[in-house]
């Protein structure tokens, strides 16, 4: 009999109404799953209630925790699910995804647009859905599971607040899609180098995204770098990587970056987005200044990353290559890595 563990760790799935009518984290949602679950799977359910909170309130450390929670008791279940709000899963999904190095068991993240006990909530049909997959599916990934699919974690965006179908993978196609069988495609999943499981929770969170817009300022954030309060930075550029070029402002940016020995990422704002930084007139310059090209990452992704980086590496080099190694399967492959 396989074993599963639950790890709630607060949402929308498990809120009730409060004394104003609005939703606040409830207490309920253990006891109900326990009666409700178990029935349907030859398995044996633990459940564990790690904290309780809606997701927009997730710090890094939280992240870690829930590293912690599975590391401590890998050995004990064969798949682990962890119930998550909707905010921010798709940053938790991709930091877990780093952490947990060697990884050989399915981690499934969900969560519900309605609460558990709410008329028409899908909060139930998402559990048993995600337990299903870590019980049932040969995932060895940290995924997300929304609606009856399965994504990549570090692949994954929320893409709306009003819909069931919540979540989507907009560069990478879904591992699992659950109808009346289960699908697996075989040939989407990450295999993880042989190795002995293990995690590595180092991250640095001082990390600025700078989006790009018409009219954009550089003045106004360049102070931030000079003075040190920041160690990272994402550049939201616009397309294929592309910034306003000829604005003197942005060259003294990326020259104060640079100074300050501060790694600069570009990722795209086109969700299905993939930046080639030798595509425009800014490549003259992205060698120059060492930025490093998310690829086809989305934003959550690159700004773990890039956390992560700063966490293990001083060195710019090392973080440089760090960034351009394909992790967990979070980006497409571009060659090898610049040697550090």
């Amino acid at each position: 009999m396989k074993r599963i563990s639950i790890i709630h760790t607060g949402g929308t799935f498990s809120m009730q109404p409060d004394d104003e009518g609005l939703l606040a984290p409830g207490n309920y949602a253990l006891d109900y799953i326990q009666k409700t679950v178990p029935p349907l799977f030859n398995a044996e359910l633990r459940q564990k209630q790690l904290f309780n909170l809606d997701s927009s309130l997730f710090r890094p450390e939280h992240w870690v925790a829930i590293a912690r929670e599975i590391c401590e008791t890998y050995d004990d279940y064969d798949g682990f699910v962890v119930v998550h709000g909707t905010d921010t899963m798709a940053y938790t999904a991709s930091a877990l995804s780093f952490f947990l190095k060697n990884l050989e068991k399915p981690v499934v993240l969900t969560g519900s647009q309605i609460p558990l006990t709410m008329k028409r909530s899908d909060a139930l049909g998402n559990l048993i859905a995600a337990v299903e997959v870590a019980h049932s599916s040969d995932i060895k990934e940290v995924a997300v599971q929304f609606n009856n699919t399965v994504f990549r974690g570090n692949r994954t965006k929320k893409k709306t607040a009003s819909d069931f179908d919540a979540f989507y993978s907009p560069n990478y196609r879904p591992l699992i899609q659950l109808g009346i069988v289960m699908e697996q495609f075989h040939n989407r999943f990450f295999h993880s180098p042989a190795g002995v499981f293990e995690i590595d929770t180092r991250l640095d969170p001082h990390v600025l995204l700078v989006p790009i817009f018409p009219g954009f300022d550089f003045s106004t954030i360049i102070p931030t770098v000079q003075e040190g309060r920041t160690k990272g930075l994402v550049v939201e550029a616009y397309g294929s990587g592309n910034v306003p070029s000829d604005d003197p402002g942005l060259e003294e940016f990326f020259k104060a970056a640079a100074d300050m020995k501060v790694p600069v990422a570009v990722c795209s704002q086109s969700p299905m987005g993939k930046v080639n930084l030798k595509l425009y007139k800014v490549a003259s310059r992205a060698d120059y200044y060492g930025l490093i090209s998310a690829v086809d990452m989305t934003r959550e992704a690159t700004i773990v990353k890039l956390m992560v980086a700063l966490g293990r590496f001083s060195d710019l080099k090392k973080i440089k290559q760090f960034m351009q190694l394909n992790i967990a399967g979070e980006k497409e492959d571009e060659g090898p890595a610049e040697r550090a």
